[in-house]
């Protein structure tokens, strides 16, 4: 791979960690706010809602981070 092509790998790679970075902040936020749900509300289906969001916000990241390992063994390869 010629040092161009190498280049733009990595800069996309730190995009990712960059997006990485923001979804985890929004986790956090939306765990934050599930776990301060009053007590009444703790069963509910809006609890149940903010449940599959981190779910989701997780997955996302997961697949993210499979993104950049494949981008860092394209570099290293």
């Amino acid at each position: 791979m010629n040092k161009d092509r190498r280049k733009r790998l990595e800069d996309l790679s730190e995009q990712i960690d960059i997006i990485k970075n923001e979804l985890e902040e929004i986790r956090d936020e939306e765990q934050e706010a599930r776990d301060n749900l009053p007590d009444n509300l703790q069963e509910s289906s809006k609890a149940e809602r903010m449940d599959e969001i981190i779910q989701a916000i997780e997955e996302s990241m997961e697949y993210l981070e499979q993104a950049c390992d494949g981008i860092q063994e394209a570099i290293q390869g």
